[in-house]
């Protein structure tokens, strides 16, 4: 089920427990704090239990991910279903009344044992959900990037592709504001530790930009994508004209917004 009590809870934020929301959404809605959030409503489910899907899915270190409704099909049911308003066999609704949320921001269980990592990773991934409420069509060739670079620089690491460096760069000063600035470096130190001891050197340096660059950094999404499509445009299918005026501008088509993830 998408949430313990429908009748009596927000559904937007999914939690096992009352003692888990009473915990964690509080902080999380500092985080929020720092956002101009999107107009349409999106859900956020905490999970309880490790799904084998989703780590095969992310891979075993991920912490969270962002998901829009038109990837909902590759989700496991339970999560899938949390785009939706509860089925009521009494009331006869188009399907897309149906639809209760655009955006899903999942938080693995582990990540919320540790109040600094629920921050960072938290406001990571609403910063995808804010380039995806407000440069889909950007973010989406970024997702492409994310997938087919490293076929053509193998060298490439997640925070060498733009959406991910902004998200990050993001992430890091909201978990200042929120946990203090000590507080995130020892835990960006935590990681960076953990990952040169079980020798994942790609977790490593992404941990070392985390850590190295100043939070205060501007960073253009659009001005920094804008090259690695130029660069590459001959030799990667972005799924969209790159070449014609303004690409980047308006709505995903519908072939456009299926199956791609950050």
């Amino acid at each position: 089920m998408c949430s313990l009590r429908d009748d009596v809870r927000d559904r937007s934020w999914v939690f096992s427990s009352t003692e888990k929301e009473s915990s964690l959404r509080p902080l999380c809605q500092r985080v929020e704090a720092q956002f101009q959030l999107p107009d349409a409503p999106f859900c956020r489910y905490f999970a309880d239990f490790d799904d084998g899907a989703l780590i095969w899915m992310h891979g075993a270190h991920f912490r969270g991910f962002h998901a829009p409704y038109s990837v909902r099909p590759i989700l496991p049911p339970y999560l899938a279903q949390c785009f939706f308003h509860p089925f009521d066999p009494s009331r006869e609704v188009k399907f897309e009344d149906t639809i209760a949320f655009d955006n899903l921001i999942y938080i693995r269980h582990t990540t919320c044992a540790d109040t600094t990592s629920l921050v960072a990773t938290y406001a990571h991934e609403l910063q995808h959900v804010m380039q995806q409420t407000n440069a889909p069509r950007l973010l989406f060739v970024n997702q492409i990037l994310n997938q087919r670079l490293k076929s053509f620089e193998p060298a490439t690491i997640a925070t060498d592709i733009p959406h991910e460096r902004q998200a990050n760069i993001v992430s890091k000063r909201v978990a200042e504001i929120v946990c203090g600035l000590e507080a995130v470096r020892e835990f960006a130190d935590k990681q960076i530790g953990y990952f040169q001891q079980v020798g994942e050197h790609e977790q490593k340096a992404r941990w070392l930009f985390f850590r190295d660059v100043p939070s205060s950094t501007p960073y253009d999404l659009l001005q920094e994508t804008l090259p690695l499509i130029q660069k590459y445009r001959k030799v990667i299918d972005f799924e969209m004209d790159v070449d014609e005026p303004q690409w980047w501008i308006g709505p995903l088509k519908d072939r456009e917004a299926t199956d791609k993830r950050r």
